[in-house]
């Protein structure tokens, strides 16, 4: 493959990730406003302006490659995620159970960043950015799972 079409393949992967990171944050707004549990919605909120701001730096790094930024998560997609993740109908522990299970490892996570990256061999700039992109992912993934491990816990210490 030329070093023109991973450019291409490049800009796709980070004006999709720009998309979903941006959608993310949206939906991550819409739980903290109906999120019951004080220190859920404090770790949402530090959530939320991380996935904020990738979608800010991937939209900066698009525009210094001289790319367009296009991509829009479909809206049936968002609309159901707005629609579940900002209802107070479905309880915090099954939003918390819904997103993991998502992610059954930390790979699933991460490796859509783990093939761009080892494909970016010339542009040391992008391949940085979804580095820590990616930490920023494993970071969210483990608080998650360790909050919600703490909910089970305490449920069985009630019970």
């Amino acid at each position: 493959m030329s070093a023109a079409d991973d450019r291409g393949d490049a800009a796709r992967f980070l004006d999709a990730l720009r998309a979903a990171e941006a959608a993310s944050a949206e939906v991550l707004e819409a739980w903290i406003s109906v999120c019951a549990l004080d220190g859920l919605r404090g770790g949402l909120r530090a959530i939320c302006a991380r996935e904020a701001g990738h979608a800010e730096l991937i939209e900066e790094r698009l525009r210094e490659l001289g790319e367009p930024c296009s991509a829009v998560l479909q809206e049936p997609v968002l609309a159901a995620a707005l629609a579940r993740f900002g209802s107070s109908a479905v309880t915090d522990e099954e939003k918390l159970t819904l997103f993991l299970s998502r992610y059954p490892d930390d790979a699933a996570a991460t490796r859509p960043f783990t093939a761009m990256i080892e494909r970016l061999h010339d542009d040391v700039a992008t391949r940085e950015l979804l580095h820590l992109i990616a930490d920023g992912e494993l970071a969210t993934l483990g608080w998650l799972r360790a909050y919600h491990a703490g909910l089970a816990r305490a449920a069985g210490r009630r019970a």
